[in-house]
């Protein structure tokens, strides 16, 4: 992005698949924010900037919950932008702007924001734009606001800027997605084939060949065949960020705040850190070795937000688990095992922590904040506070620093948000209202969810499904497809 129009038809012949990132919206970011102890902007009223938004289901998702507030985002894929704002429009959302938009030229001058977020850009664009990207972040950023901005990072990325680099030489002369793709894959099977035992490449062209079943087609075109590709280390990022005005404010993902895999004299030397956010991130990058996709966040070194006691932040924030729980027994003993997501689980033995995790799984899909828990288990607030931190930048649970906003149980006029209605009337793809990708292939349910806009009693939603479909609906089914709509969070009070 930024280099003109060369990059920009790229995007536009090859679009690249539309992420739904909960950690790029403003309730995600808050709560790390209060995690690392201090308070980013009121999330339901900020202002909201995405540079390189290509589809802007982010920014739609996020407008969709919080529709107090302003969500801009431009991108130099001008028919990304357009997809996006068309999007918006159906659903009524006047208050996201998605526009075509160069780094280069987007105005340093106007309005400031609460946050600005740039996903998987400053990796891929050539070098003369960074400054740029972040020079535009420094100028817009609003004093207490808070920047997201993700890159591949040195030293972990090394074998793969080589594969990629690699590829690049090898792939010089082939034009299109299809051959180019084919050719590289090819490729990087020849160079697993070949490696030696001792080989430090091994490791990434294992990784990566088990993952490309599941690539979509375009992300491996944009970011392994990409023109541009040059990671770098957390000091030159943050060198160049400094030179903007902004200093390292901690991981997005709370990586940096989970020590318990640690040592004990890897744990002591982090904790001597104190409140030095910086400090205490690079140490455990280096202690783990392994990231090599990095969230960082960003805020004004002359304005930065306000600092919260670990006790204040902990208690403005909500807690939800959306997993599974299966008894496992093995030679450490008997215990349980916690499933969230694709890969991330983990294995408990002590009470408390299963307590904690049972409260949240008995109430999802609501939430529970730290009172609610604390009442619940008995545990002590310090006790709680280690159990959630703990939880939480393991990725096992969801943290959260607004109300939930949808209802769990269908009411005698069930309503479904707006976007989810608007996006499946005319597709497979819509965002829930916690900001997750949702997928429904089956025309009935969509149909159903379209219908669901508060002014229909389940009897009239089961009248009309079967005057649409010419066919008898039992109101049975009717019930059982709103009980599904509720637990993926579609519904709204």
């Amino acid at each position: 992005m930024g280099d003109g129009k060369p990059a920009a038809f790229a995007y536009d012949e090859v679009a690249y698949p539309a992420p739904i990132l909960s950690m790029l919206t403003p309730d995600r970011l808050g709560a790390a924010g209060a995690m690392h102890g201090w308070r980013a902007p009121r999330p339901q009223t900020a202002s909201y900037l995405e540079i390189g938004c290509g589809d802007g289901y982010n920014l739609i998702g996020i407008g969709a919950v919080t529709p107090e507030g302003r969500h801009v985002g431009f991108d130099l894929s001008s028919a990304a932008a357009a997809r996006g704002a068309t999007i918006a429009a159906a659903a009524g959302l006047a208050n996201v702007d998605i526009q075509a938009g160069d780094i280069l030229d987007y105005p340093r001058e106007g309005e400031k924001f609460d946050y600005i977020v740039s996903h998987g850009v400053y990796t891929w664009i050539p070098q003369h734009v960074r400054p740029a990207l972040l020079e535009l972040i420094g100028r817009r950023l609003a004093p207490g606001g808070v920047a997201y901005v993700s890159f591949d990072a040195l030293p972990a990325a090394a074998p793969k800027a080589y594969i990629h680099d690699f590829l690049m030489r090898e792939l010089a002369g082939v034009e299109g997605l299809e051959a180019r793709s084919e050719k590289a894959v090819r490729l990087l099977a020849m160079l697993k084939r070949n490696q030696r035992p001792e080989s430090r490449l091994a490791g990434q062209l294992d990784q990566l060949i088990n993952d490309l079943p599941d690539f979509e087609p375009g992300y491996f075109f944009h970011d392994w065949l990409a023109e541009f590709y040059a990671p770098v280390s957390l000091d030159a990022f943050g060198a160049a960020a400094a030179e903007h005005g902004l200093v390292r404010a901690g991981d997005a993902a709370m990586y940096d705040m989970f020590v318990g895999d640690l040592d004990d004299e890897a744990r002591a030397t982090v904790e001597a850190c104190g409140d030095d956010i910086v400090r205490r991130s690079e140490l455990v990058f280096a202690l783990r070795g392994a990231h090599v996709f990095r969230r960082e966040m960003l805020v004004r070194a002359d304005a930065p937000p306000p600092r919260l006691e670990w006790s204040e932040a902990v208690r403005s924030l909500s807690f939800g688990y959306s997993g599974t729980r299966e008894p496992v027994e093995d030679e450490a003993g008997a215990g349980f095992r916690y499933t969230f997501g694709p890969s991330n689980f983990v294995i408990v033995r002590d009470a408390a922590t299963i307590g904690v995790i049972d409260e949240l799984l008995d109430a999802a899909p609501d939430e529970r904040m730290f009172d609610q828990l604390a009442d619940a288990t008995g545990l002590p607030p310090d006790m709680l506070g280690a159990i959630l931190l703990k939880l939480g930048t393991m990725a096992l649970i969801d943290v959260h620093a607004t109300p939930q906003r949808f209802v769990t149980a269908a009411g005698d006029y069930p309503r479904a948000g707006a976007l989810i209605r608007s996006m499946l009337m005319n597709g497979e793809v819509a965002i829930s209202l916690r900001h997750r990708r949702l997928v429904e292939e089956n025309i009935v349910s969509r149909t159903l969810m379209a219908l669901c806009d508060g002014t229909r009693s389940r009897d009239e939603l089961a009248m009309a499904m079967a005057e649409l479909f010419d066919m008898p609906i039992d109101r049975a089914k009717i019930d059982e497809a709103l009980t599904y709509f509720a637990r993926h969070r579609m519904l709204e009070a």
